[in-house]
């Protein structure tokens, strides 16, 4: 959060790239006019921006008038291949004091020349290097107030939510649900005898996987349940008939007290 018309100048180097599409978008917009928009907000009228962006982007229509309409006693110069290789990226930057009319009306100079910089030729032509505006030009950047009325985020301490998300009954649910199963019958017999049916089907759903017995009786068991296709052939009135069969068997490992490991398959 960040007061209005405020600060003597602004330095902008947004980011070159586009906004994320959020749901219910149509579509998304450039960082850099995003940011010009956000940044001229925030410089007081009389105030300095300074702003640096590749080359073509100047041509855009929204950010070419945007500049044109709301600041005069401006410059564009492209930085040097010594300092910001700019045959890599290509950056310019603008200098201009924001107006301190109401009433504003669009510099058509700058608009004609900003919308014609898409085009590297006009840029290398007409587009001066940053060196030659030192000790020739100047911009006065006016004193800002010492304490700013509204500058803060809203975005709280991460801190500050961790006491919470520990006390939250759902996020205490969310860890009994993800926690490891285990199953053990280690002090603790069925109401009934499991038959050879069910303790395949434990085994095979990995279940019985842990420690069972104690003493010389401890085992360790993984159950692991392995799943064939097995083809066939059957004769009919009508000729033999090709059939495929799923067949499910049950593979335990057993690790004895001796260190001997046994399969049973």
């Amino acid at each position: 959060m960040i007061s209005n018309d405020v600060f003597g100048m602004v330095f902008l180097n947004p980011p070159y790239d586009n906004t994320m599409a959020g749901i219910g978008d149509d579509g998304t917009e450039r960082k850099e006019y995003i940011e010009l928009l956000r940044g001229t907000r925030y410089v007081r009228p009389g105030g300095v921006l300074v702003y640096i962006i590749p080359s073509y982007r100047f041509a855009d229509s929204k950010i070419a008038r945007h500049l044109a309409t709301n600041f005069e006693h401006v410059a564009i110069a492209r930085f040097t291949d010594e300092e910001a290789a700019y045959d890599d990226f290509s950056q310019c930057i603008f200098i201009g004091t924001k107006k301190k009319t109401k009433q504003k009306m669009t510099s058509q100079k700058l608009l004609d020349f900003s919308t014609q910089m898409d085009s590297p030729e006009f840029i290398m032509q007409k587009v001066a290097p940053i060196d030659r505006f030192i000790g020739k030009t100047e911009w006065v950047v006016p004193q800002a107030p010492l304490n700013i009325p509204t500058f803060y985020t809203r975005l709280e301490s991460k801190e500050s939510f961790i006491k919470a998300i520990k006390e939250n009954k759902g996020f205490e649910a969310f860890k009994e649900r993800t926690k490891p199963k285990t199953f053990s019958l280690e002090g603790q017999q069925p109401i009934m005898n499991i038959s050879q049916g069910q303790m395949a089907l434990l085994l095979a759903s990995g279940m019985v996987n842990g420690m069972i017995g104690s003493g010389d009786d401890l085992h360790c068991l993984q159950g692991l349940e392995i799943v064939t296709t097995e083809h066939g052939k059957e004769e009919h009135e009508t000729g033999i008939m090709h059939i495929s069969r799923t067949k499910r068997s049950v593979s335990i490992k057993a690790l004895t007290p001796q260190g001997d490991v046994i399969k049973l398959q």
